[in-house]
């Protein structure tokens, strides 16, 4: 592996949210706190960034739009125009909730989480997004802050956490009905002091999470242990999506939320964009409504 290097010097208060185009060789990804959309042109070195209408958490393509996922809702981005469309109201959720992660299920439904905006209460909640607008709420006990939500490369494993927890869960998952079953603990942060955020699974079937409060991503194998650690510059990496034309890129989010002066002062880099290239490639992430081949 090459070494990690900082690609885009954004400077995000909550960096989020890492989505690769593959139509576009693009890099999108969101600052939840300031309702930013930002760009990455990897060929040129590029970077742009739109204002949105709502704090978008998470992303997925869909038919040349972002789907975007944020506050308290679900609705289609178009970067051209810069016009936003909701689709979906969560009208169940409390006051003070939002949208977190989420990501793309075998079937094409987009699977994600909600959580207490104020991190005091765990009142977190699990959806399924099916195209054209379809939500269905999923019954998981509350969680404080859901994040994590990949599958193994045959769809029959899913993996999901409460990152408030420092605990990464699997479940068996049936691909033919979506359903849960097995729960248990697949790796914990405790020891290590640090909270896992978001996740990405290679073609190997490895996961990778980033570790909030850590200064590090974890790469597990597909039974829990550790295979490898990547030490970063910065103390609040959040998420992670392979890109490039072989998938063999591995972008780092990251936030600067909460951190005080002087720790800015030594990690002068967080919330920017990192890069990583590596030996494994990830996995083709399908547009929300395509099914995995």
């Amino acid at each position: 592996m090459s070494k990690v290097e900082c690609v885009a010097p954004t400077g995000c208060l909550l960096g989020e949210g890492p989505l690769w185009s593959r139509s576009e060789g693009f890099l999108w990804w969101v600052d939840i706190k300031r309702a930013k959309l930002h760009r990455y042109n990897p060929k040129t070195g590029n970077t742009r960034r739109y204002d949105l209408p709502i704090h978008a958490s998470a992303l997925a393509m869909y038919q040349g739009q972002l789907l975007m996922l944020g506050d308290r809702e679900a609705g289609l981005y178009d970067p051209e125009t810069e016009g936003y469309e909701r689709i979906v109201q969560l009208e169940q959720e409390p006051d003070g909730n939002r949208t977190n992660d989420g990501g793309m299920a075998p079937d094409g439904s987009f699977w994600f989480g909600t959580m207490d905006n104020a991190e005091e209460e765990p009142r977190g909640q699990y959806y399924r997004l099916s195209a054209p607008g379809t939500v269905e709420a999923m019954r998981f006990d509350p969680v404080m802050v859901t994040n994590t939500f990949q599958f193994s490369p045959d769809g029959r494993t899913f993996y999901t956490c409460d990152s408030a927890g420092q605990e990464i869960f699997a479940f068996d998952h049936d691909p033919e009905t979506g359903v849960l079953t097995e729960r248990r603990v697949f790796a914990d942060t405790i020891r290590a002091g640090c909270y896992p955020d978001g996740s990405v699974i290679d073609a190997e079937g490895f996961l990778w999470n980033a570790q909030w409060a850590g200064s590090r991503i974890v790469r597990y194998a597909p039974d829990g242990a550790i295979d490898r650690i990547v030490e970063l510059p910065v103390s609040r990496p959040t998420s992670l999506a392979f890109g490039g034309s072989d998938l063999k890129t591995l972008y780092i989010t990251s936030a600067r939320v909460g951190l005080s002066n002087a720790a800015l002062d030594r990690q002068p880099l967080a919330g920017c964009l990192f890069a990583l290239e590596v030996d494994v490639p990830g996995l083709a992430v399908p547009e929300w409504g395509e099914a995995r081949s």
